[in-house]
């Protein structure tokens, strides 16, 4: 604004000059001046308009900036965080693998990693004989297993799931009336029951769901993907370390 007025005041002193000096300029001379010198004025007054929302999107896109730079950093900060939780629930999955021989190992577990951690996925048949919620010896021992290696590493967010294929049960309808779903429930119950009463495992670290025939490994209906549905799942949950 001091330009503008500086420029102002020096305009109008000569044009007054001009205009009151003898014989030395016309009116229509002293008009045409003042007219020129206005017009001068609104471009100037335009320009400074001009520069000033220019400087407001500056600043806007200043802000916009350091805005982006707070997102990229809290989003590698997010992605390092992220990098560290794989590789520990890698290691959680490594270590949890060597008490046991990983898939299709003909032993009946097979370990598999989840969101969370890791889980035991325990065929039937080496749980339960046909139509039993009893737990084979042989099922027993592998789960004595899976609740010491729960001890040893502390976990205390352990979910015991129980699946079956998707026949309707028939031959044990009596002792199941509620179908697969209450089949799935009790052999849950039966693996919890020796991982916390024979395995020493706190109780209050288990939750168990029975999912029936809703969550099955495959849709095949051949005889060994049935086989591969019906299963315990032991789903830890691998708390991060600070």
């Amino acid at each position: 604004m001091k330009g503008g007025m500086h420029l102002g005041s020096w305009s109008l002193a000569v044009i007054a000059a001009l205009a009151v000096a003898p014989g030395c300029v016309t009116q229509s001379r002293y008009d045409k001046l003042v007219t020129e010198y206005n017009a001068e004025l609104q471009a100037r007054r335009q320009l400074e308009d001009e520069m000033g929302r220019h400087e407001g999107e500056v600043s806007d896109l200043a802000s916009q900036l350091a805005s982006k730079d707070e997102q990229y950093n809290q989003l590698q900060t997010a992605a390092q965080q992220d990098k560290s939780r794989i590789a520990e629930l890698e290691r959680a999955l490594g270590e949890a693998q060597k008490s046991f021989p990983v898939e299709d190992s003909g032993d009946g577990v097979e370990i598999v990693r989840t969101r969370d951690g890791f889980a035991y996925r325990i065929a039937d048949q080496l749980l339960f004989a046909s139509g039993s919620t009893d737990v084979r010896d042989a099922g027993k021992q592998a789960l004595l297993k899976i609740a010491k290696e729960i001890n040893e590493k502390g976990y205390r967010n352990v979910r015991v799931d129980g699946h079956t294929d998707s026949d309707p049960v028939v031959r044990t309808k009596d002792k199941f009336p509620l179908g697969n779903q209450q089949l799935a429930v009790e052999r849950a119950l039966a693996v919890f029951a020796v991982l916390a009463k024979d395995g020493k495992v706190p109780e209050a670290a288990f939750t168990i769901v029975g999912f029936g025939p809703n969550a099955p490994v495959t849709n095949d209906k051949s005889d060994g993907a049935k086989a591969k549905n019906r299963r315990v799942e032991i789903h830890i949950a691998v708390p991060p370390k600070n």
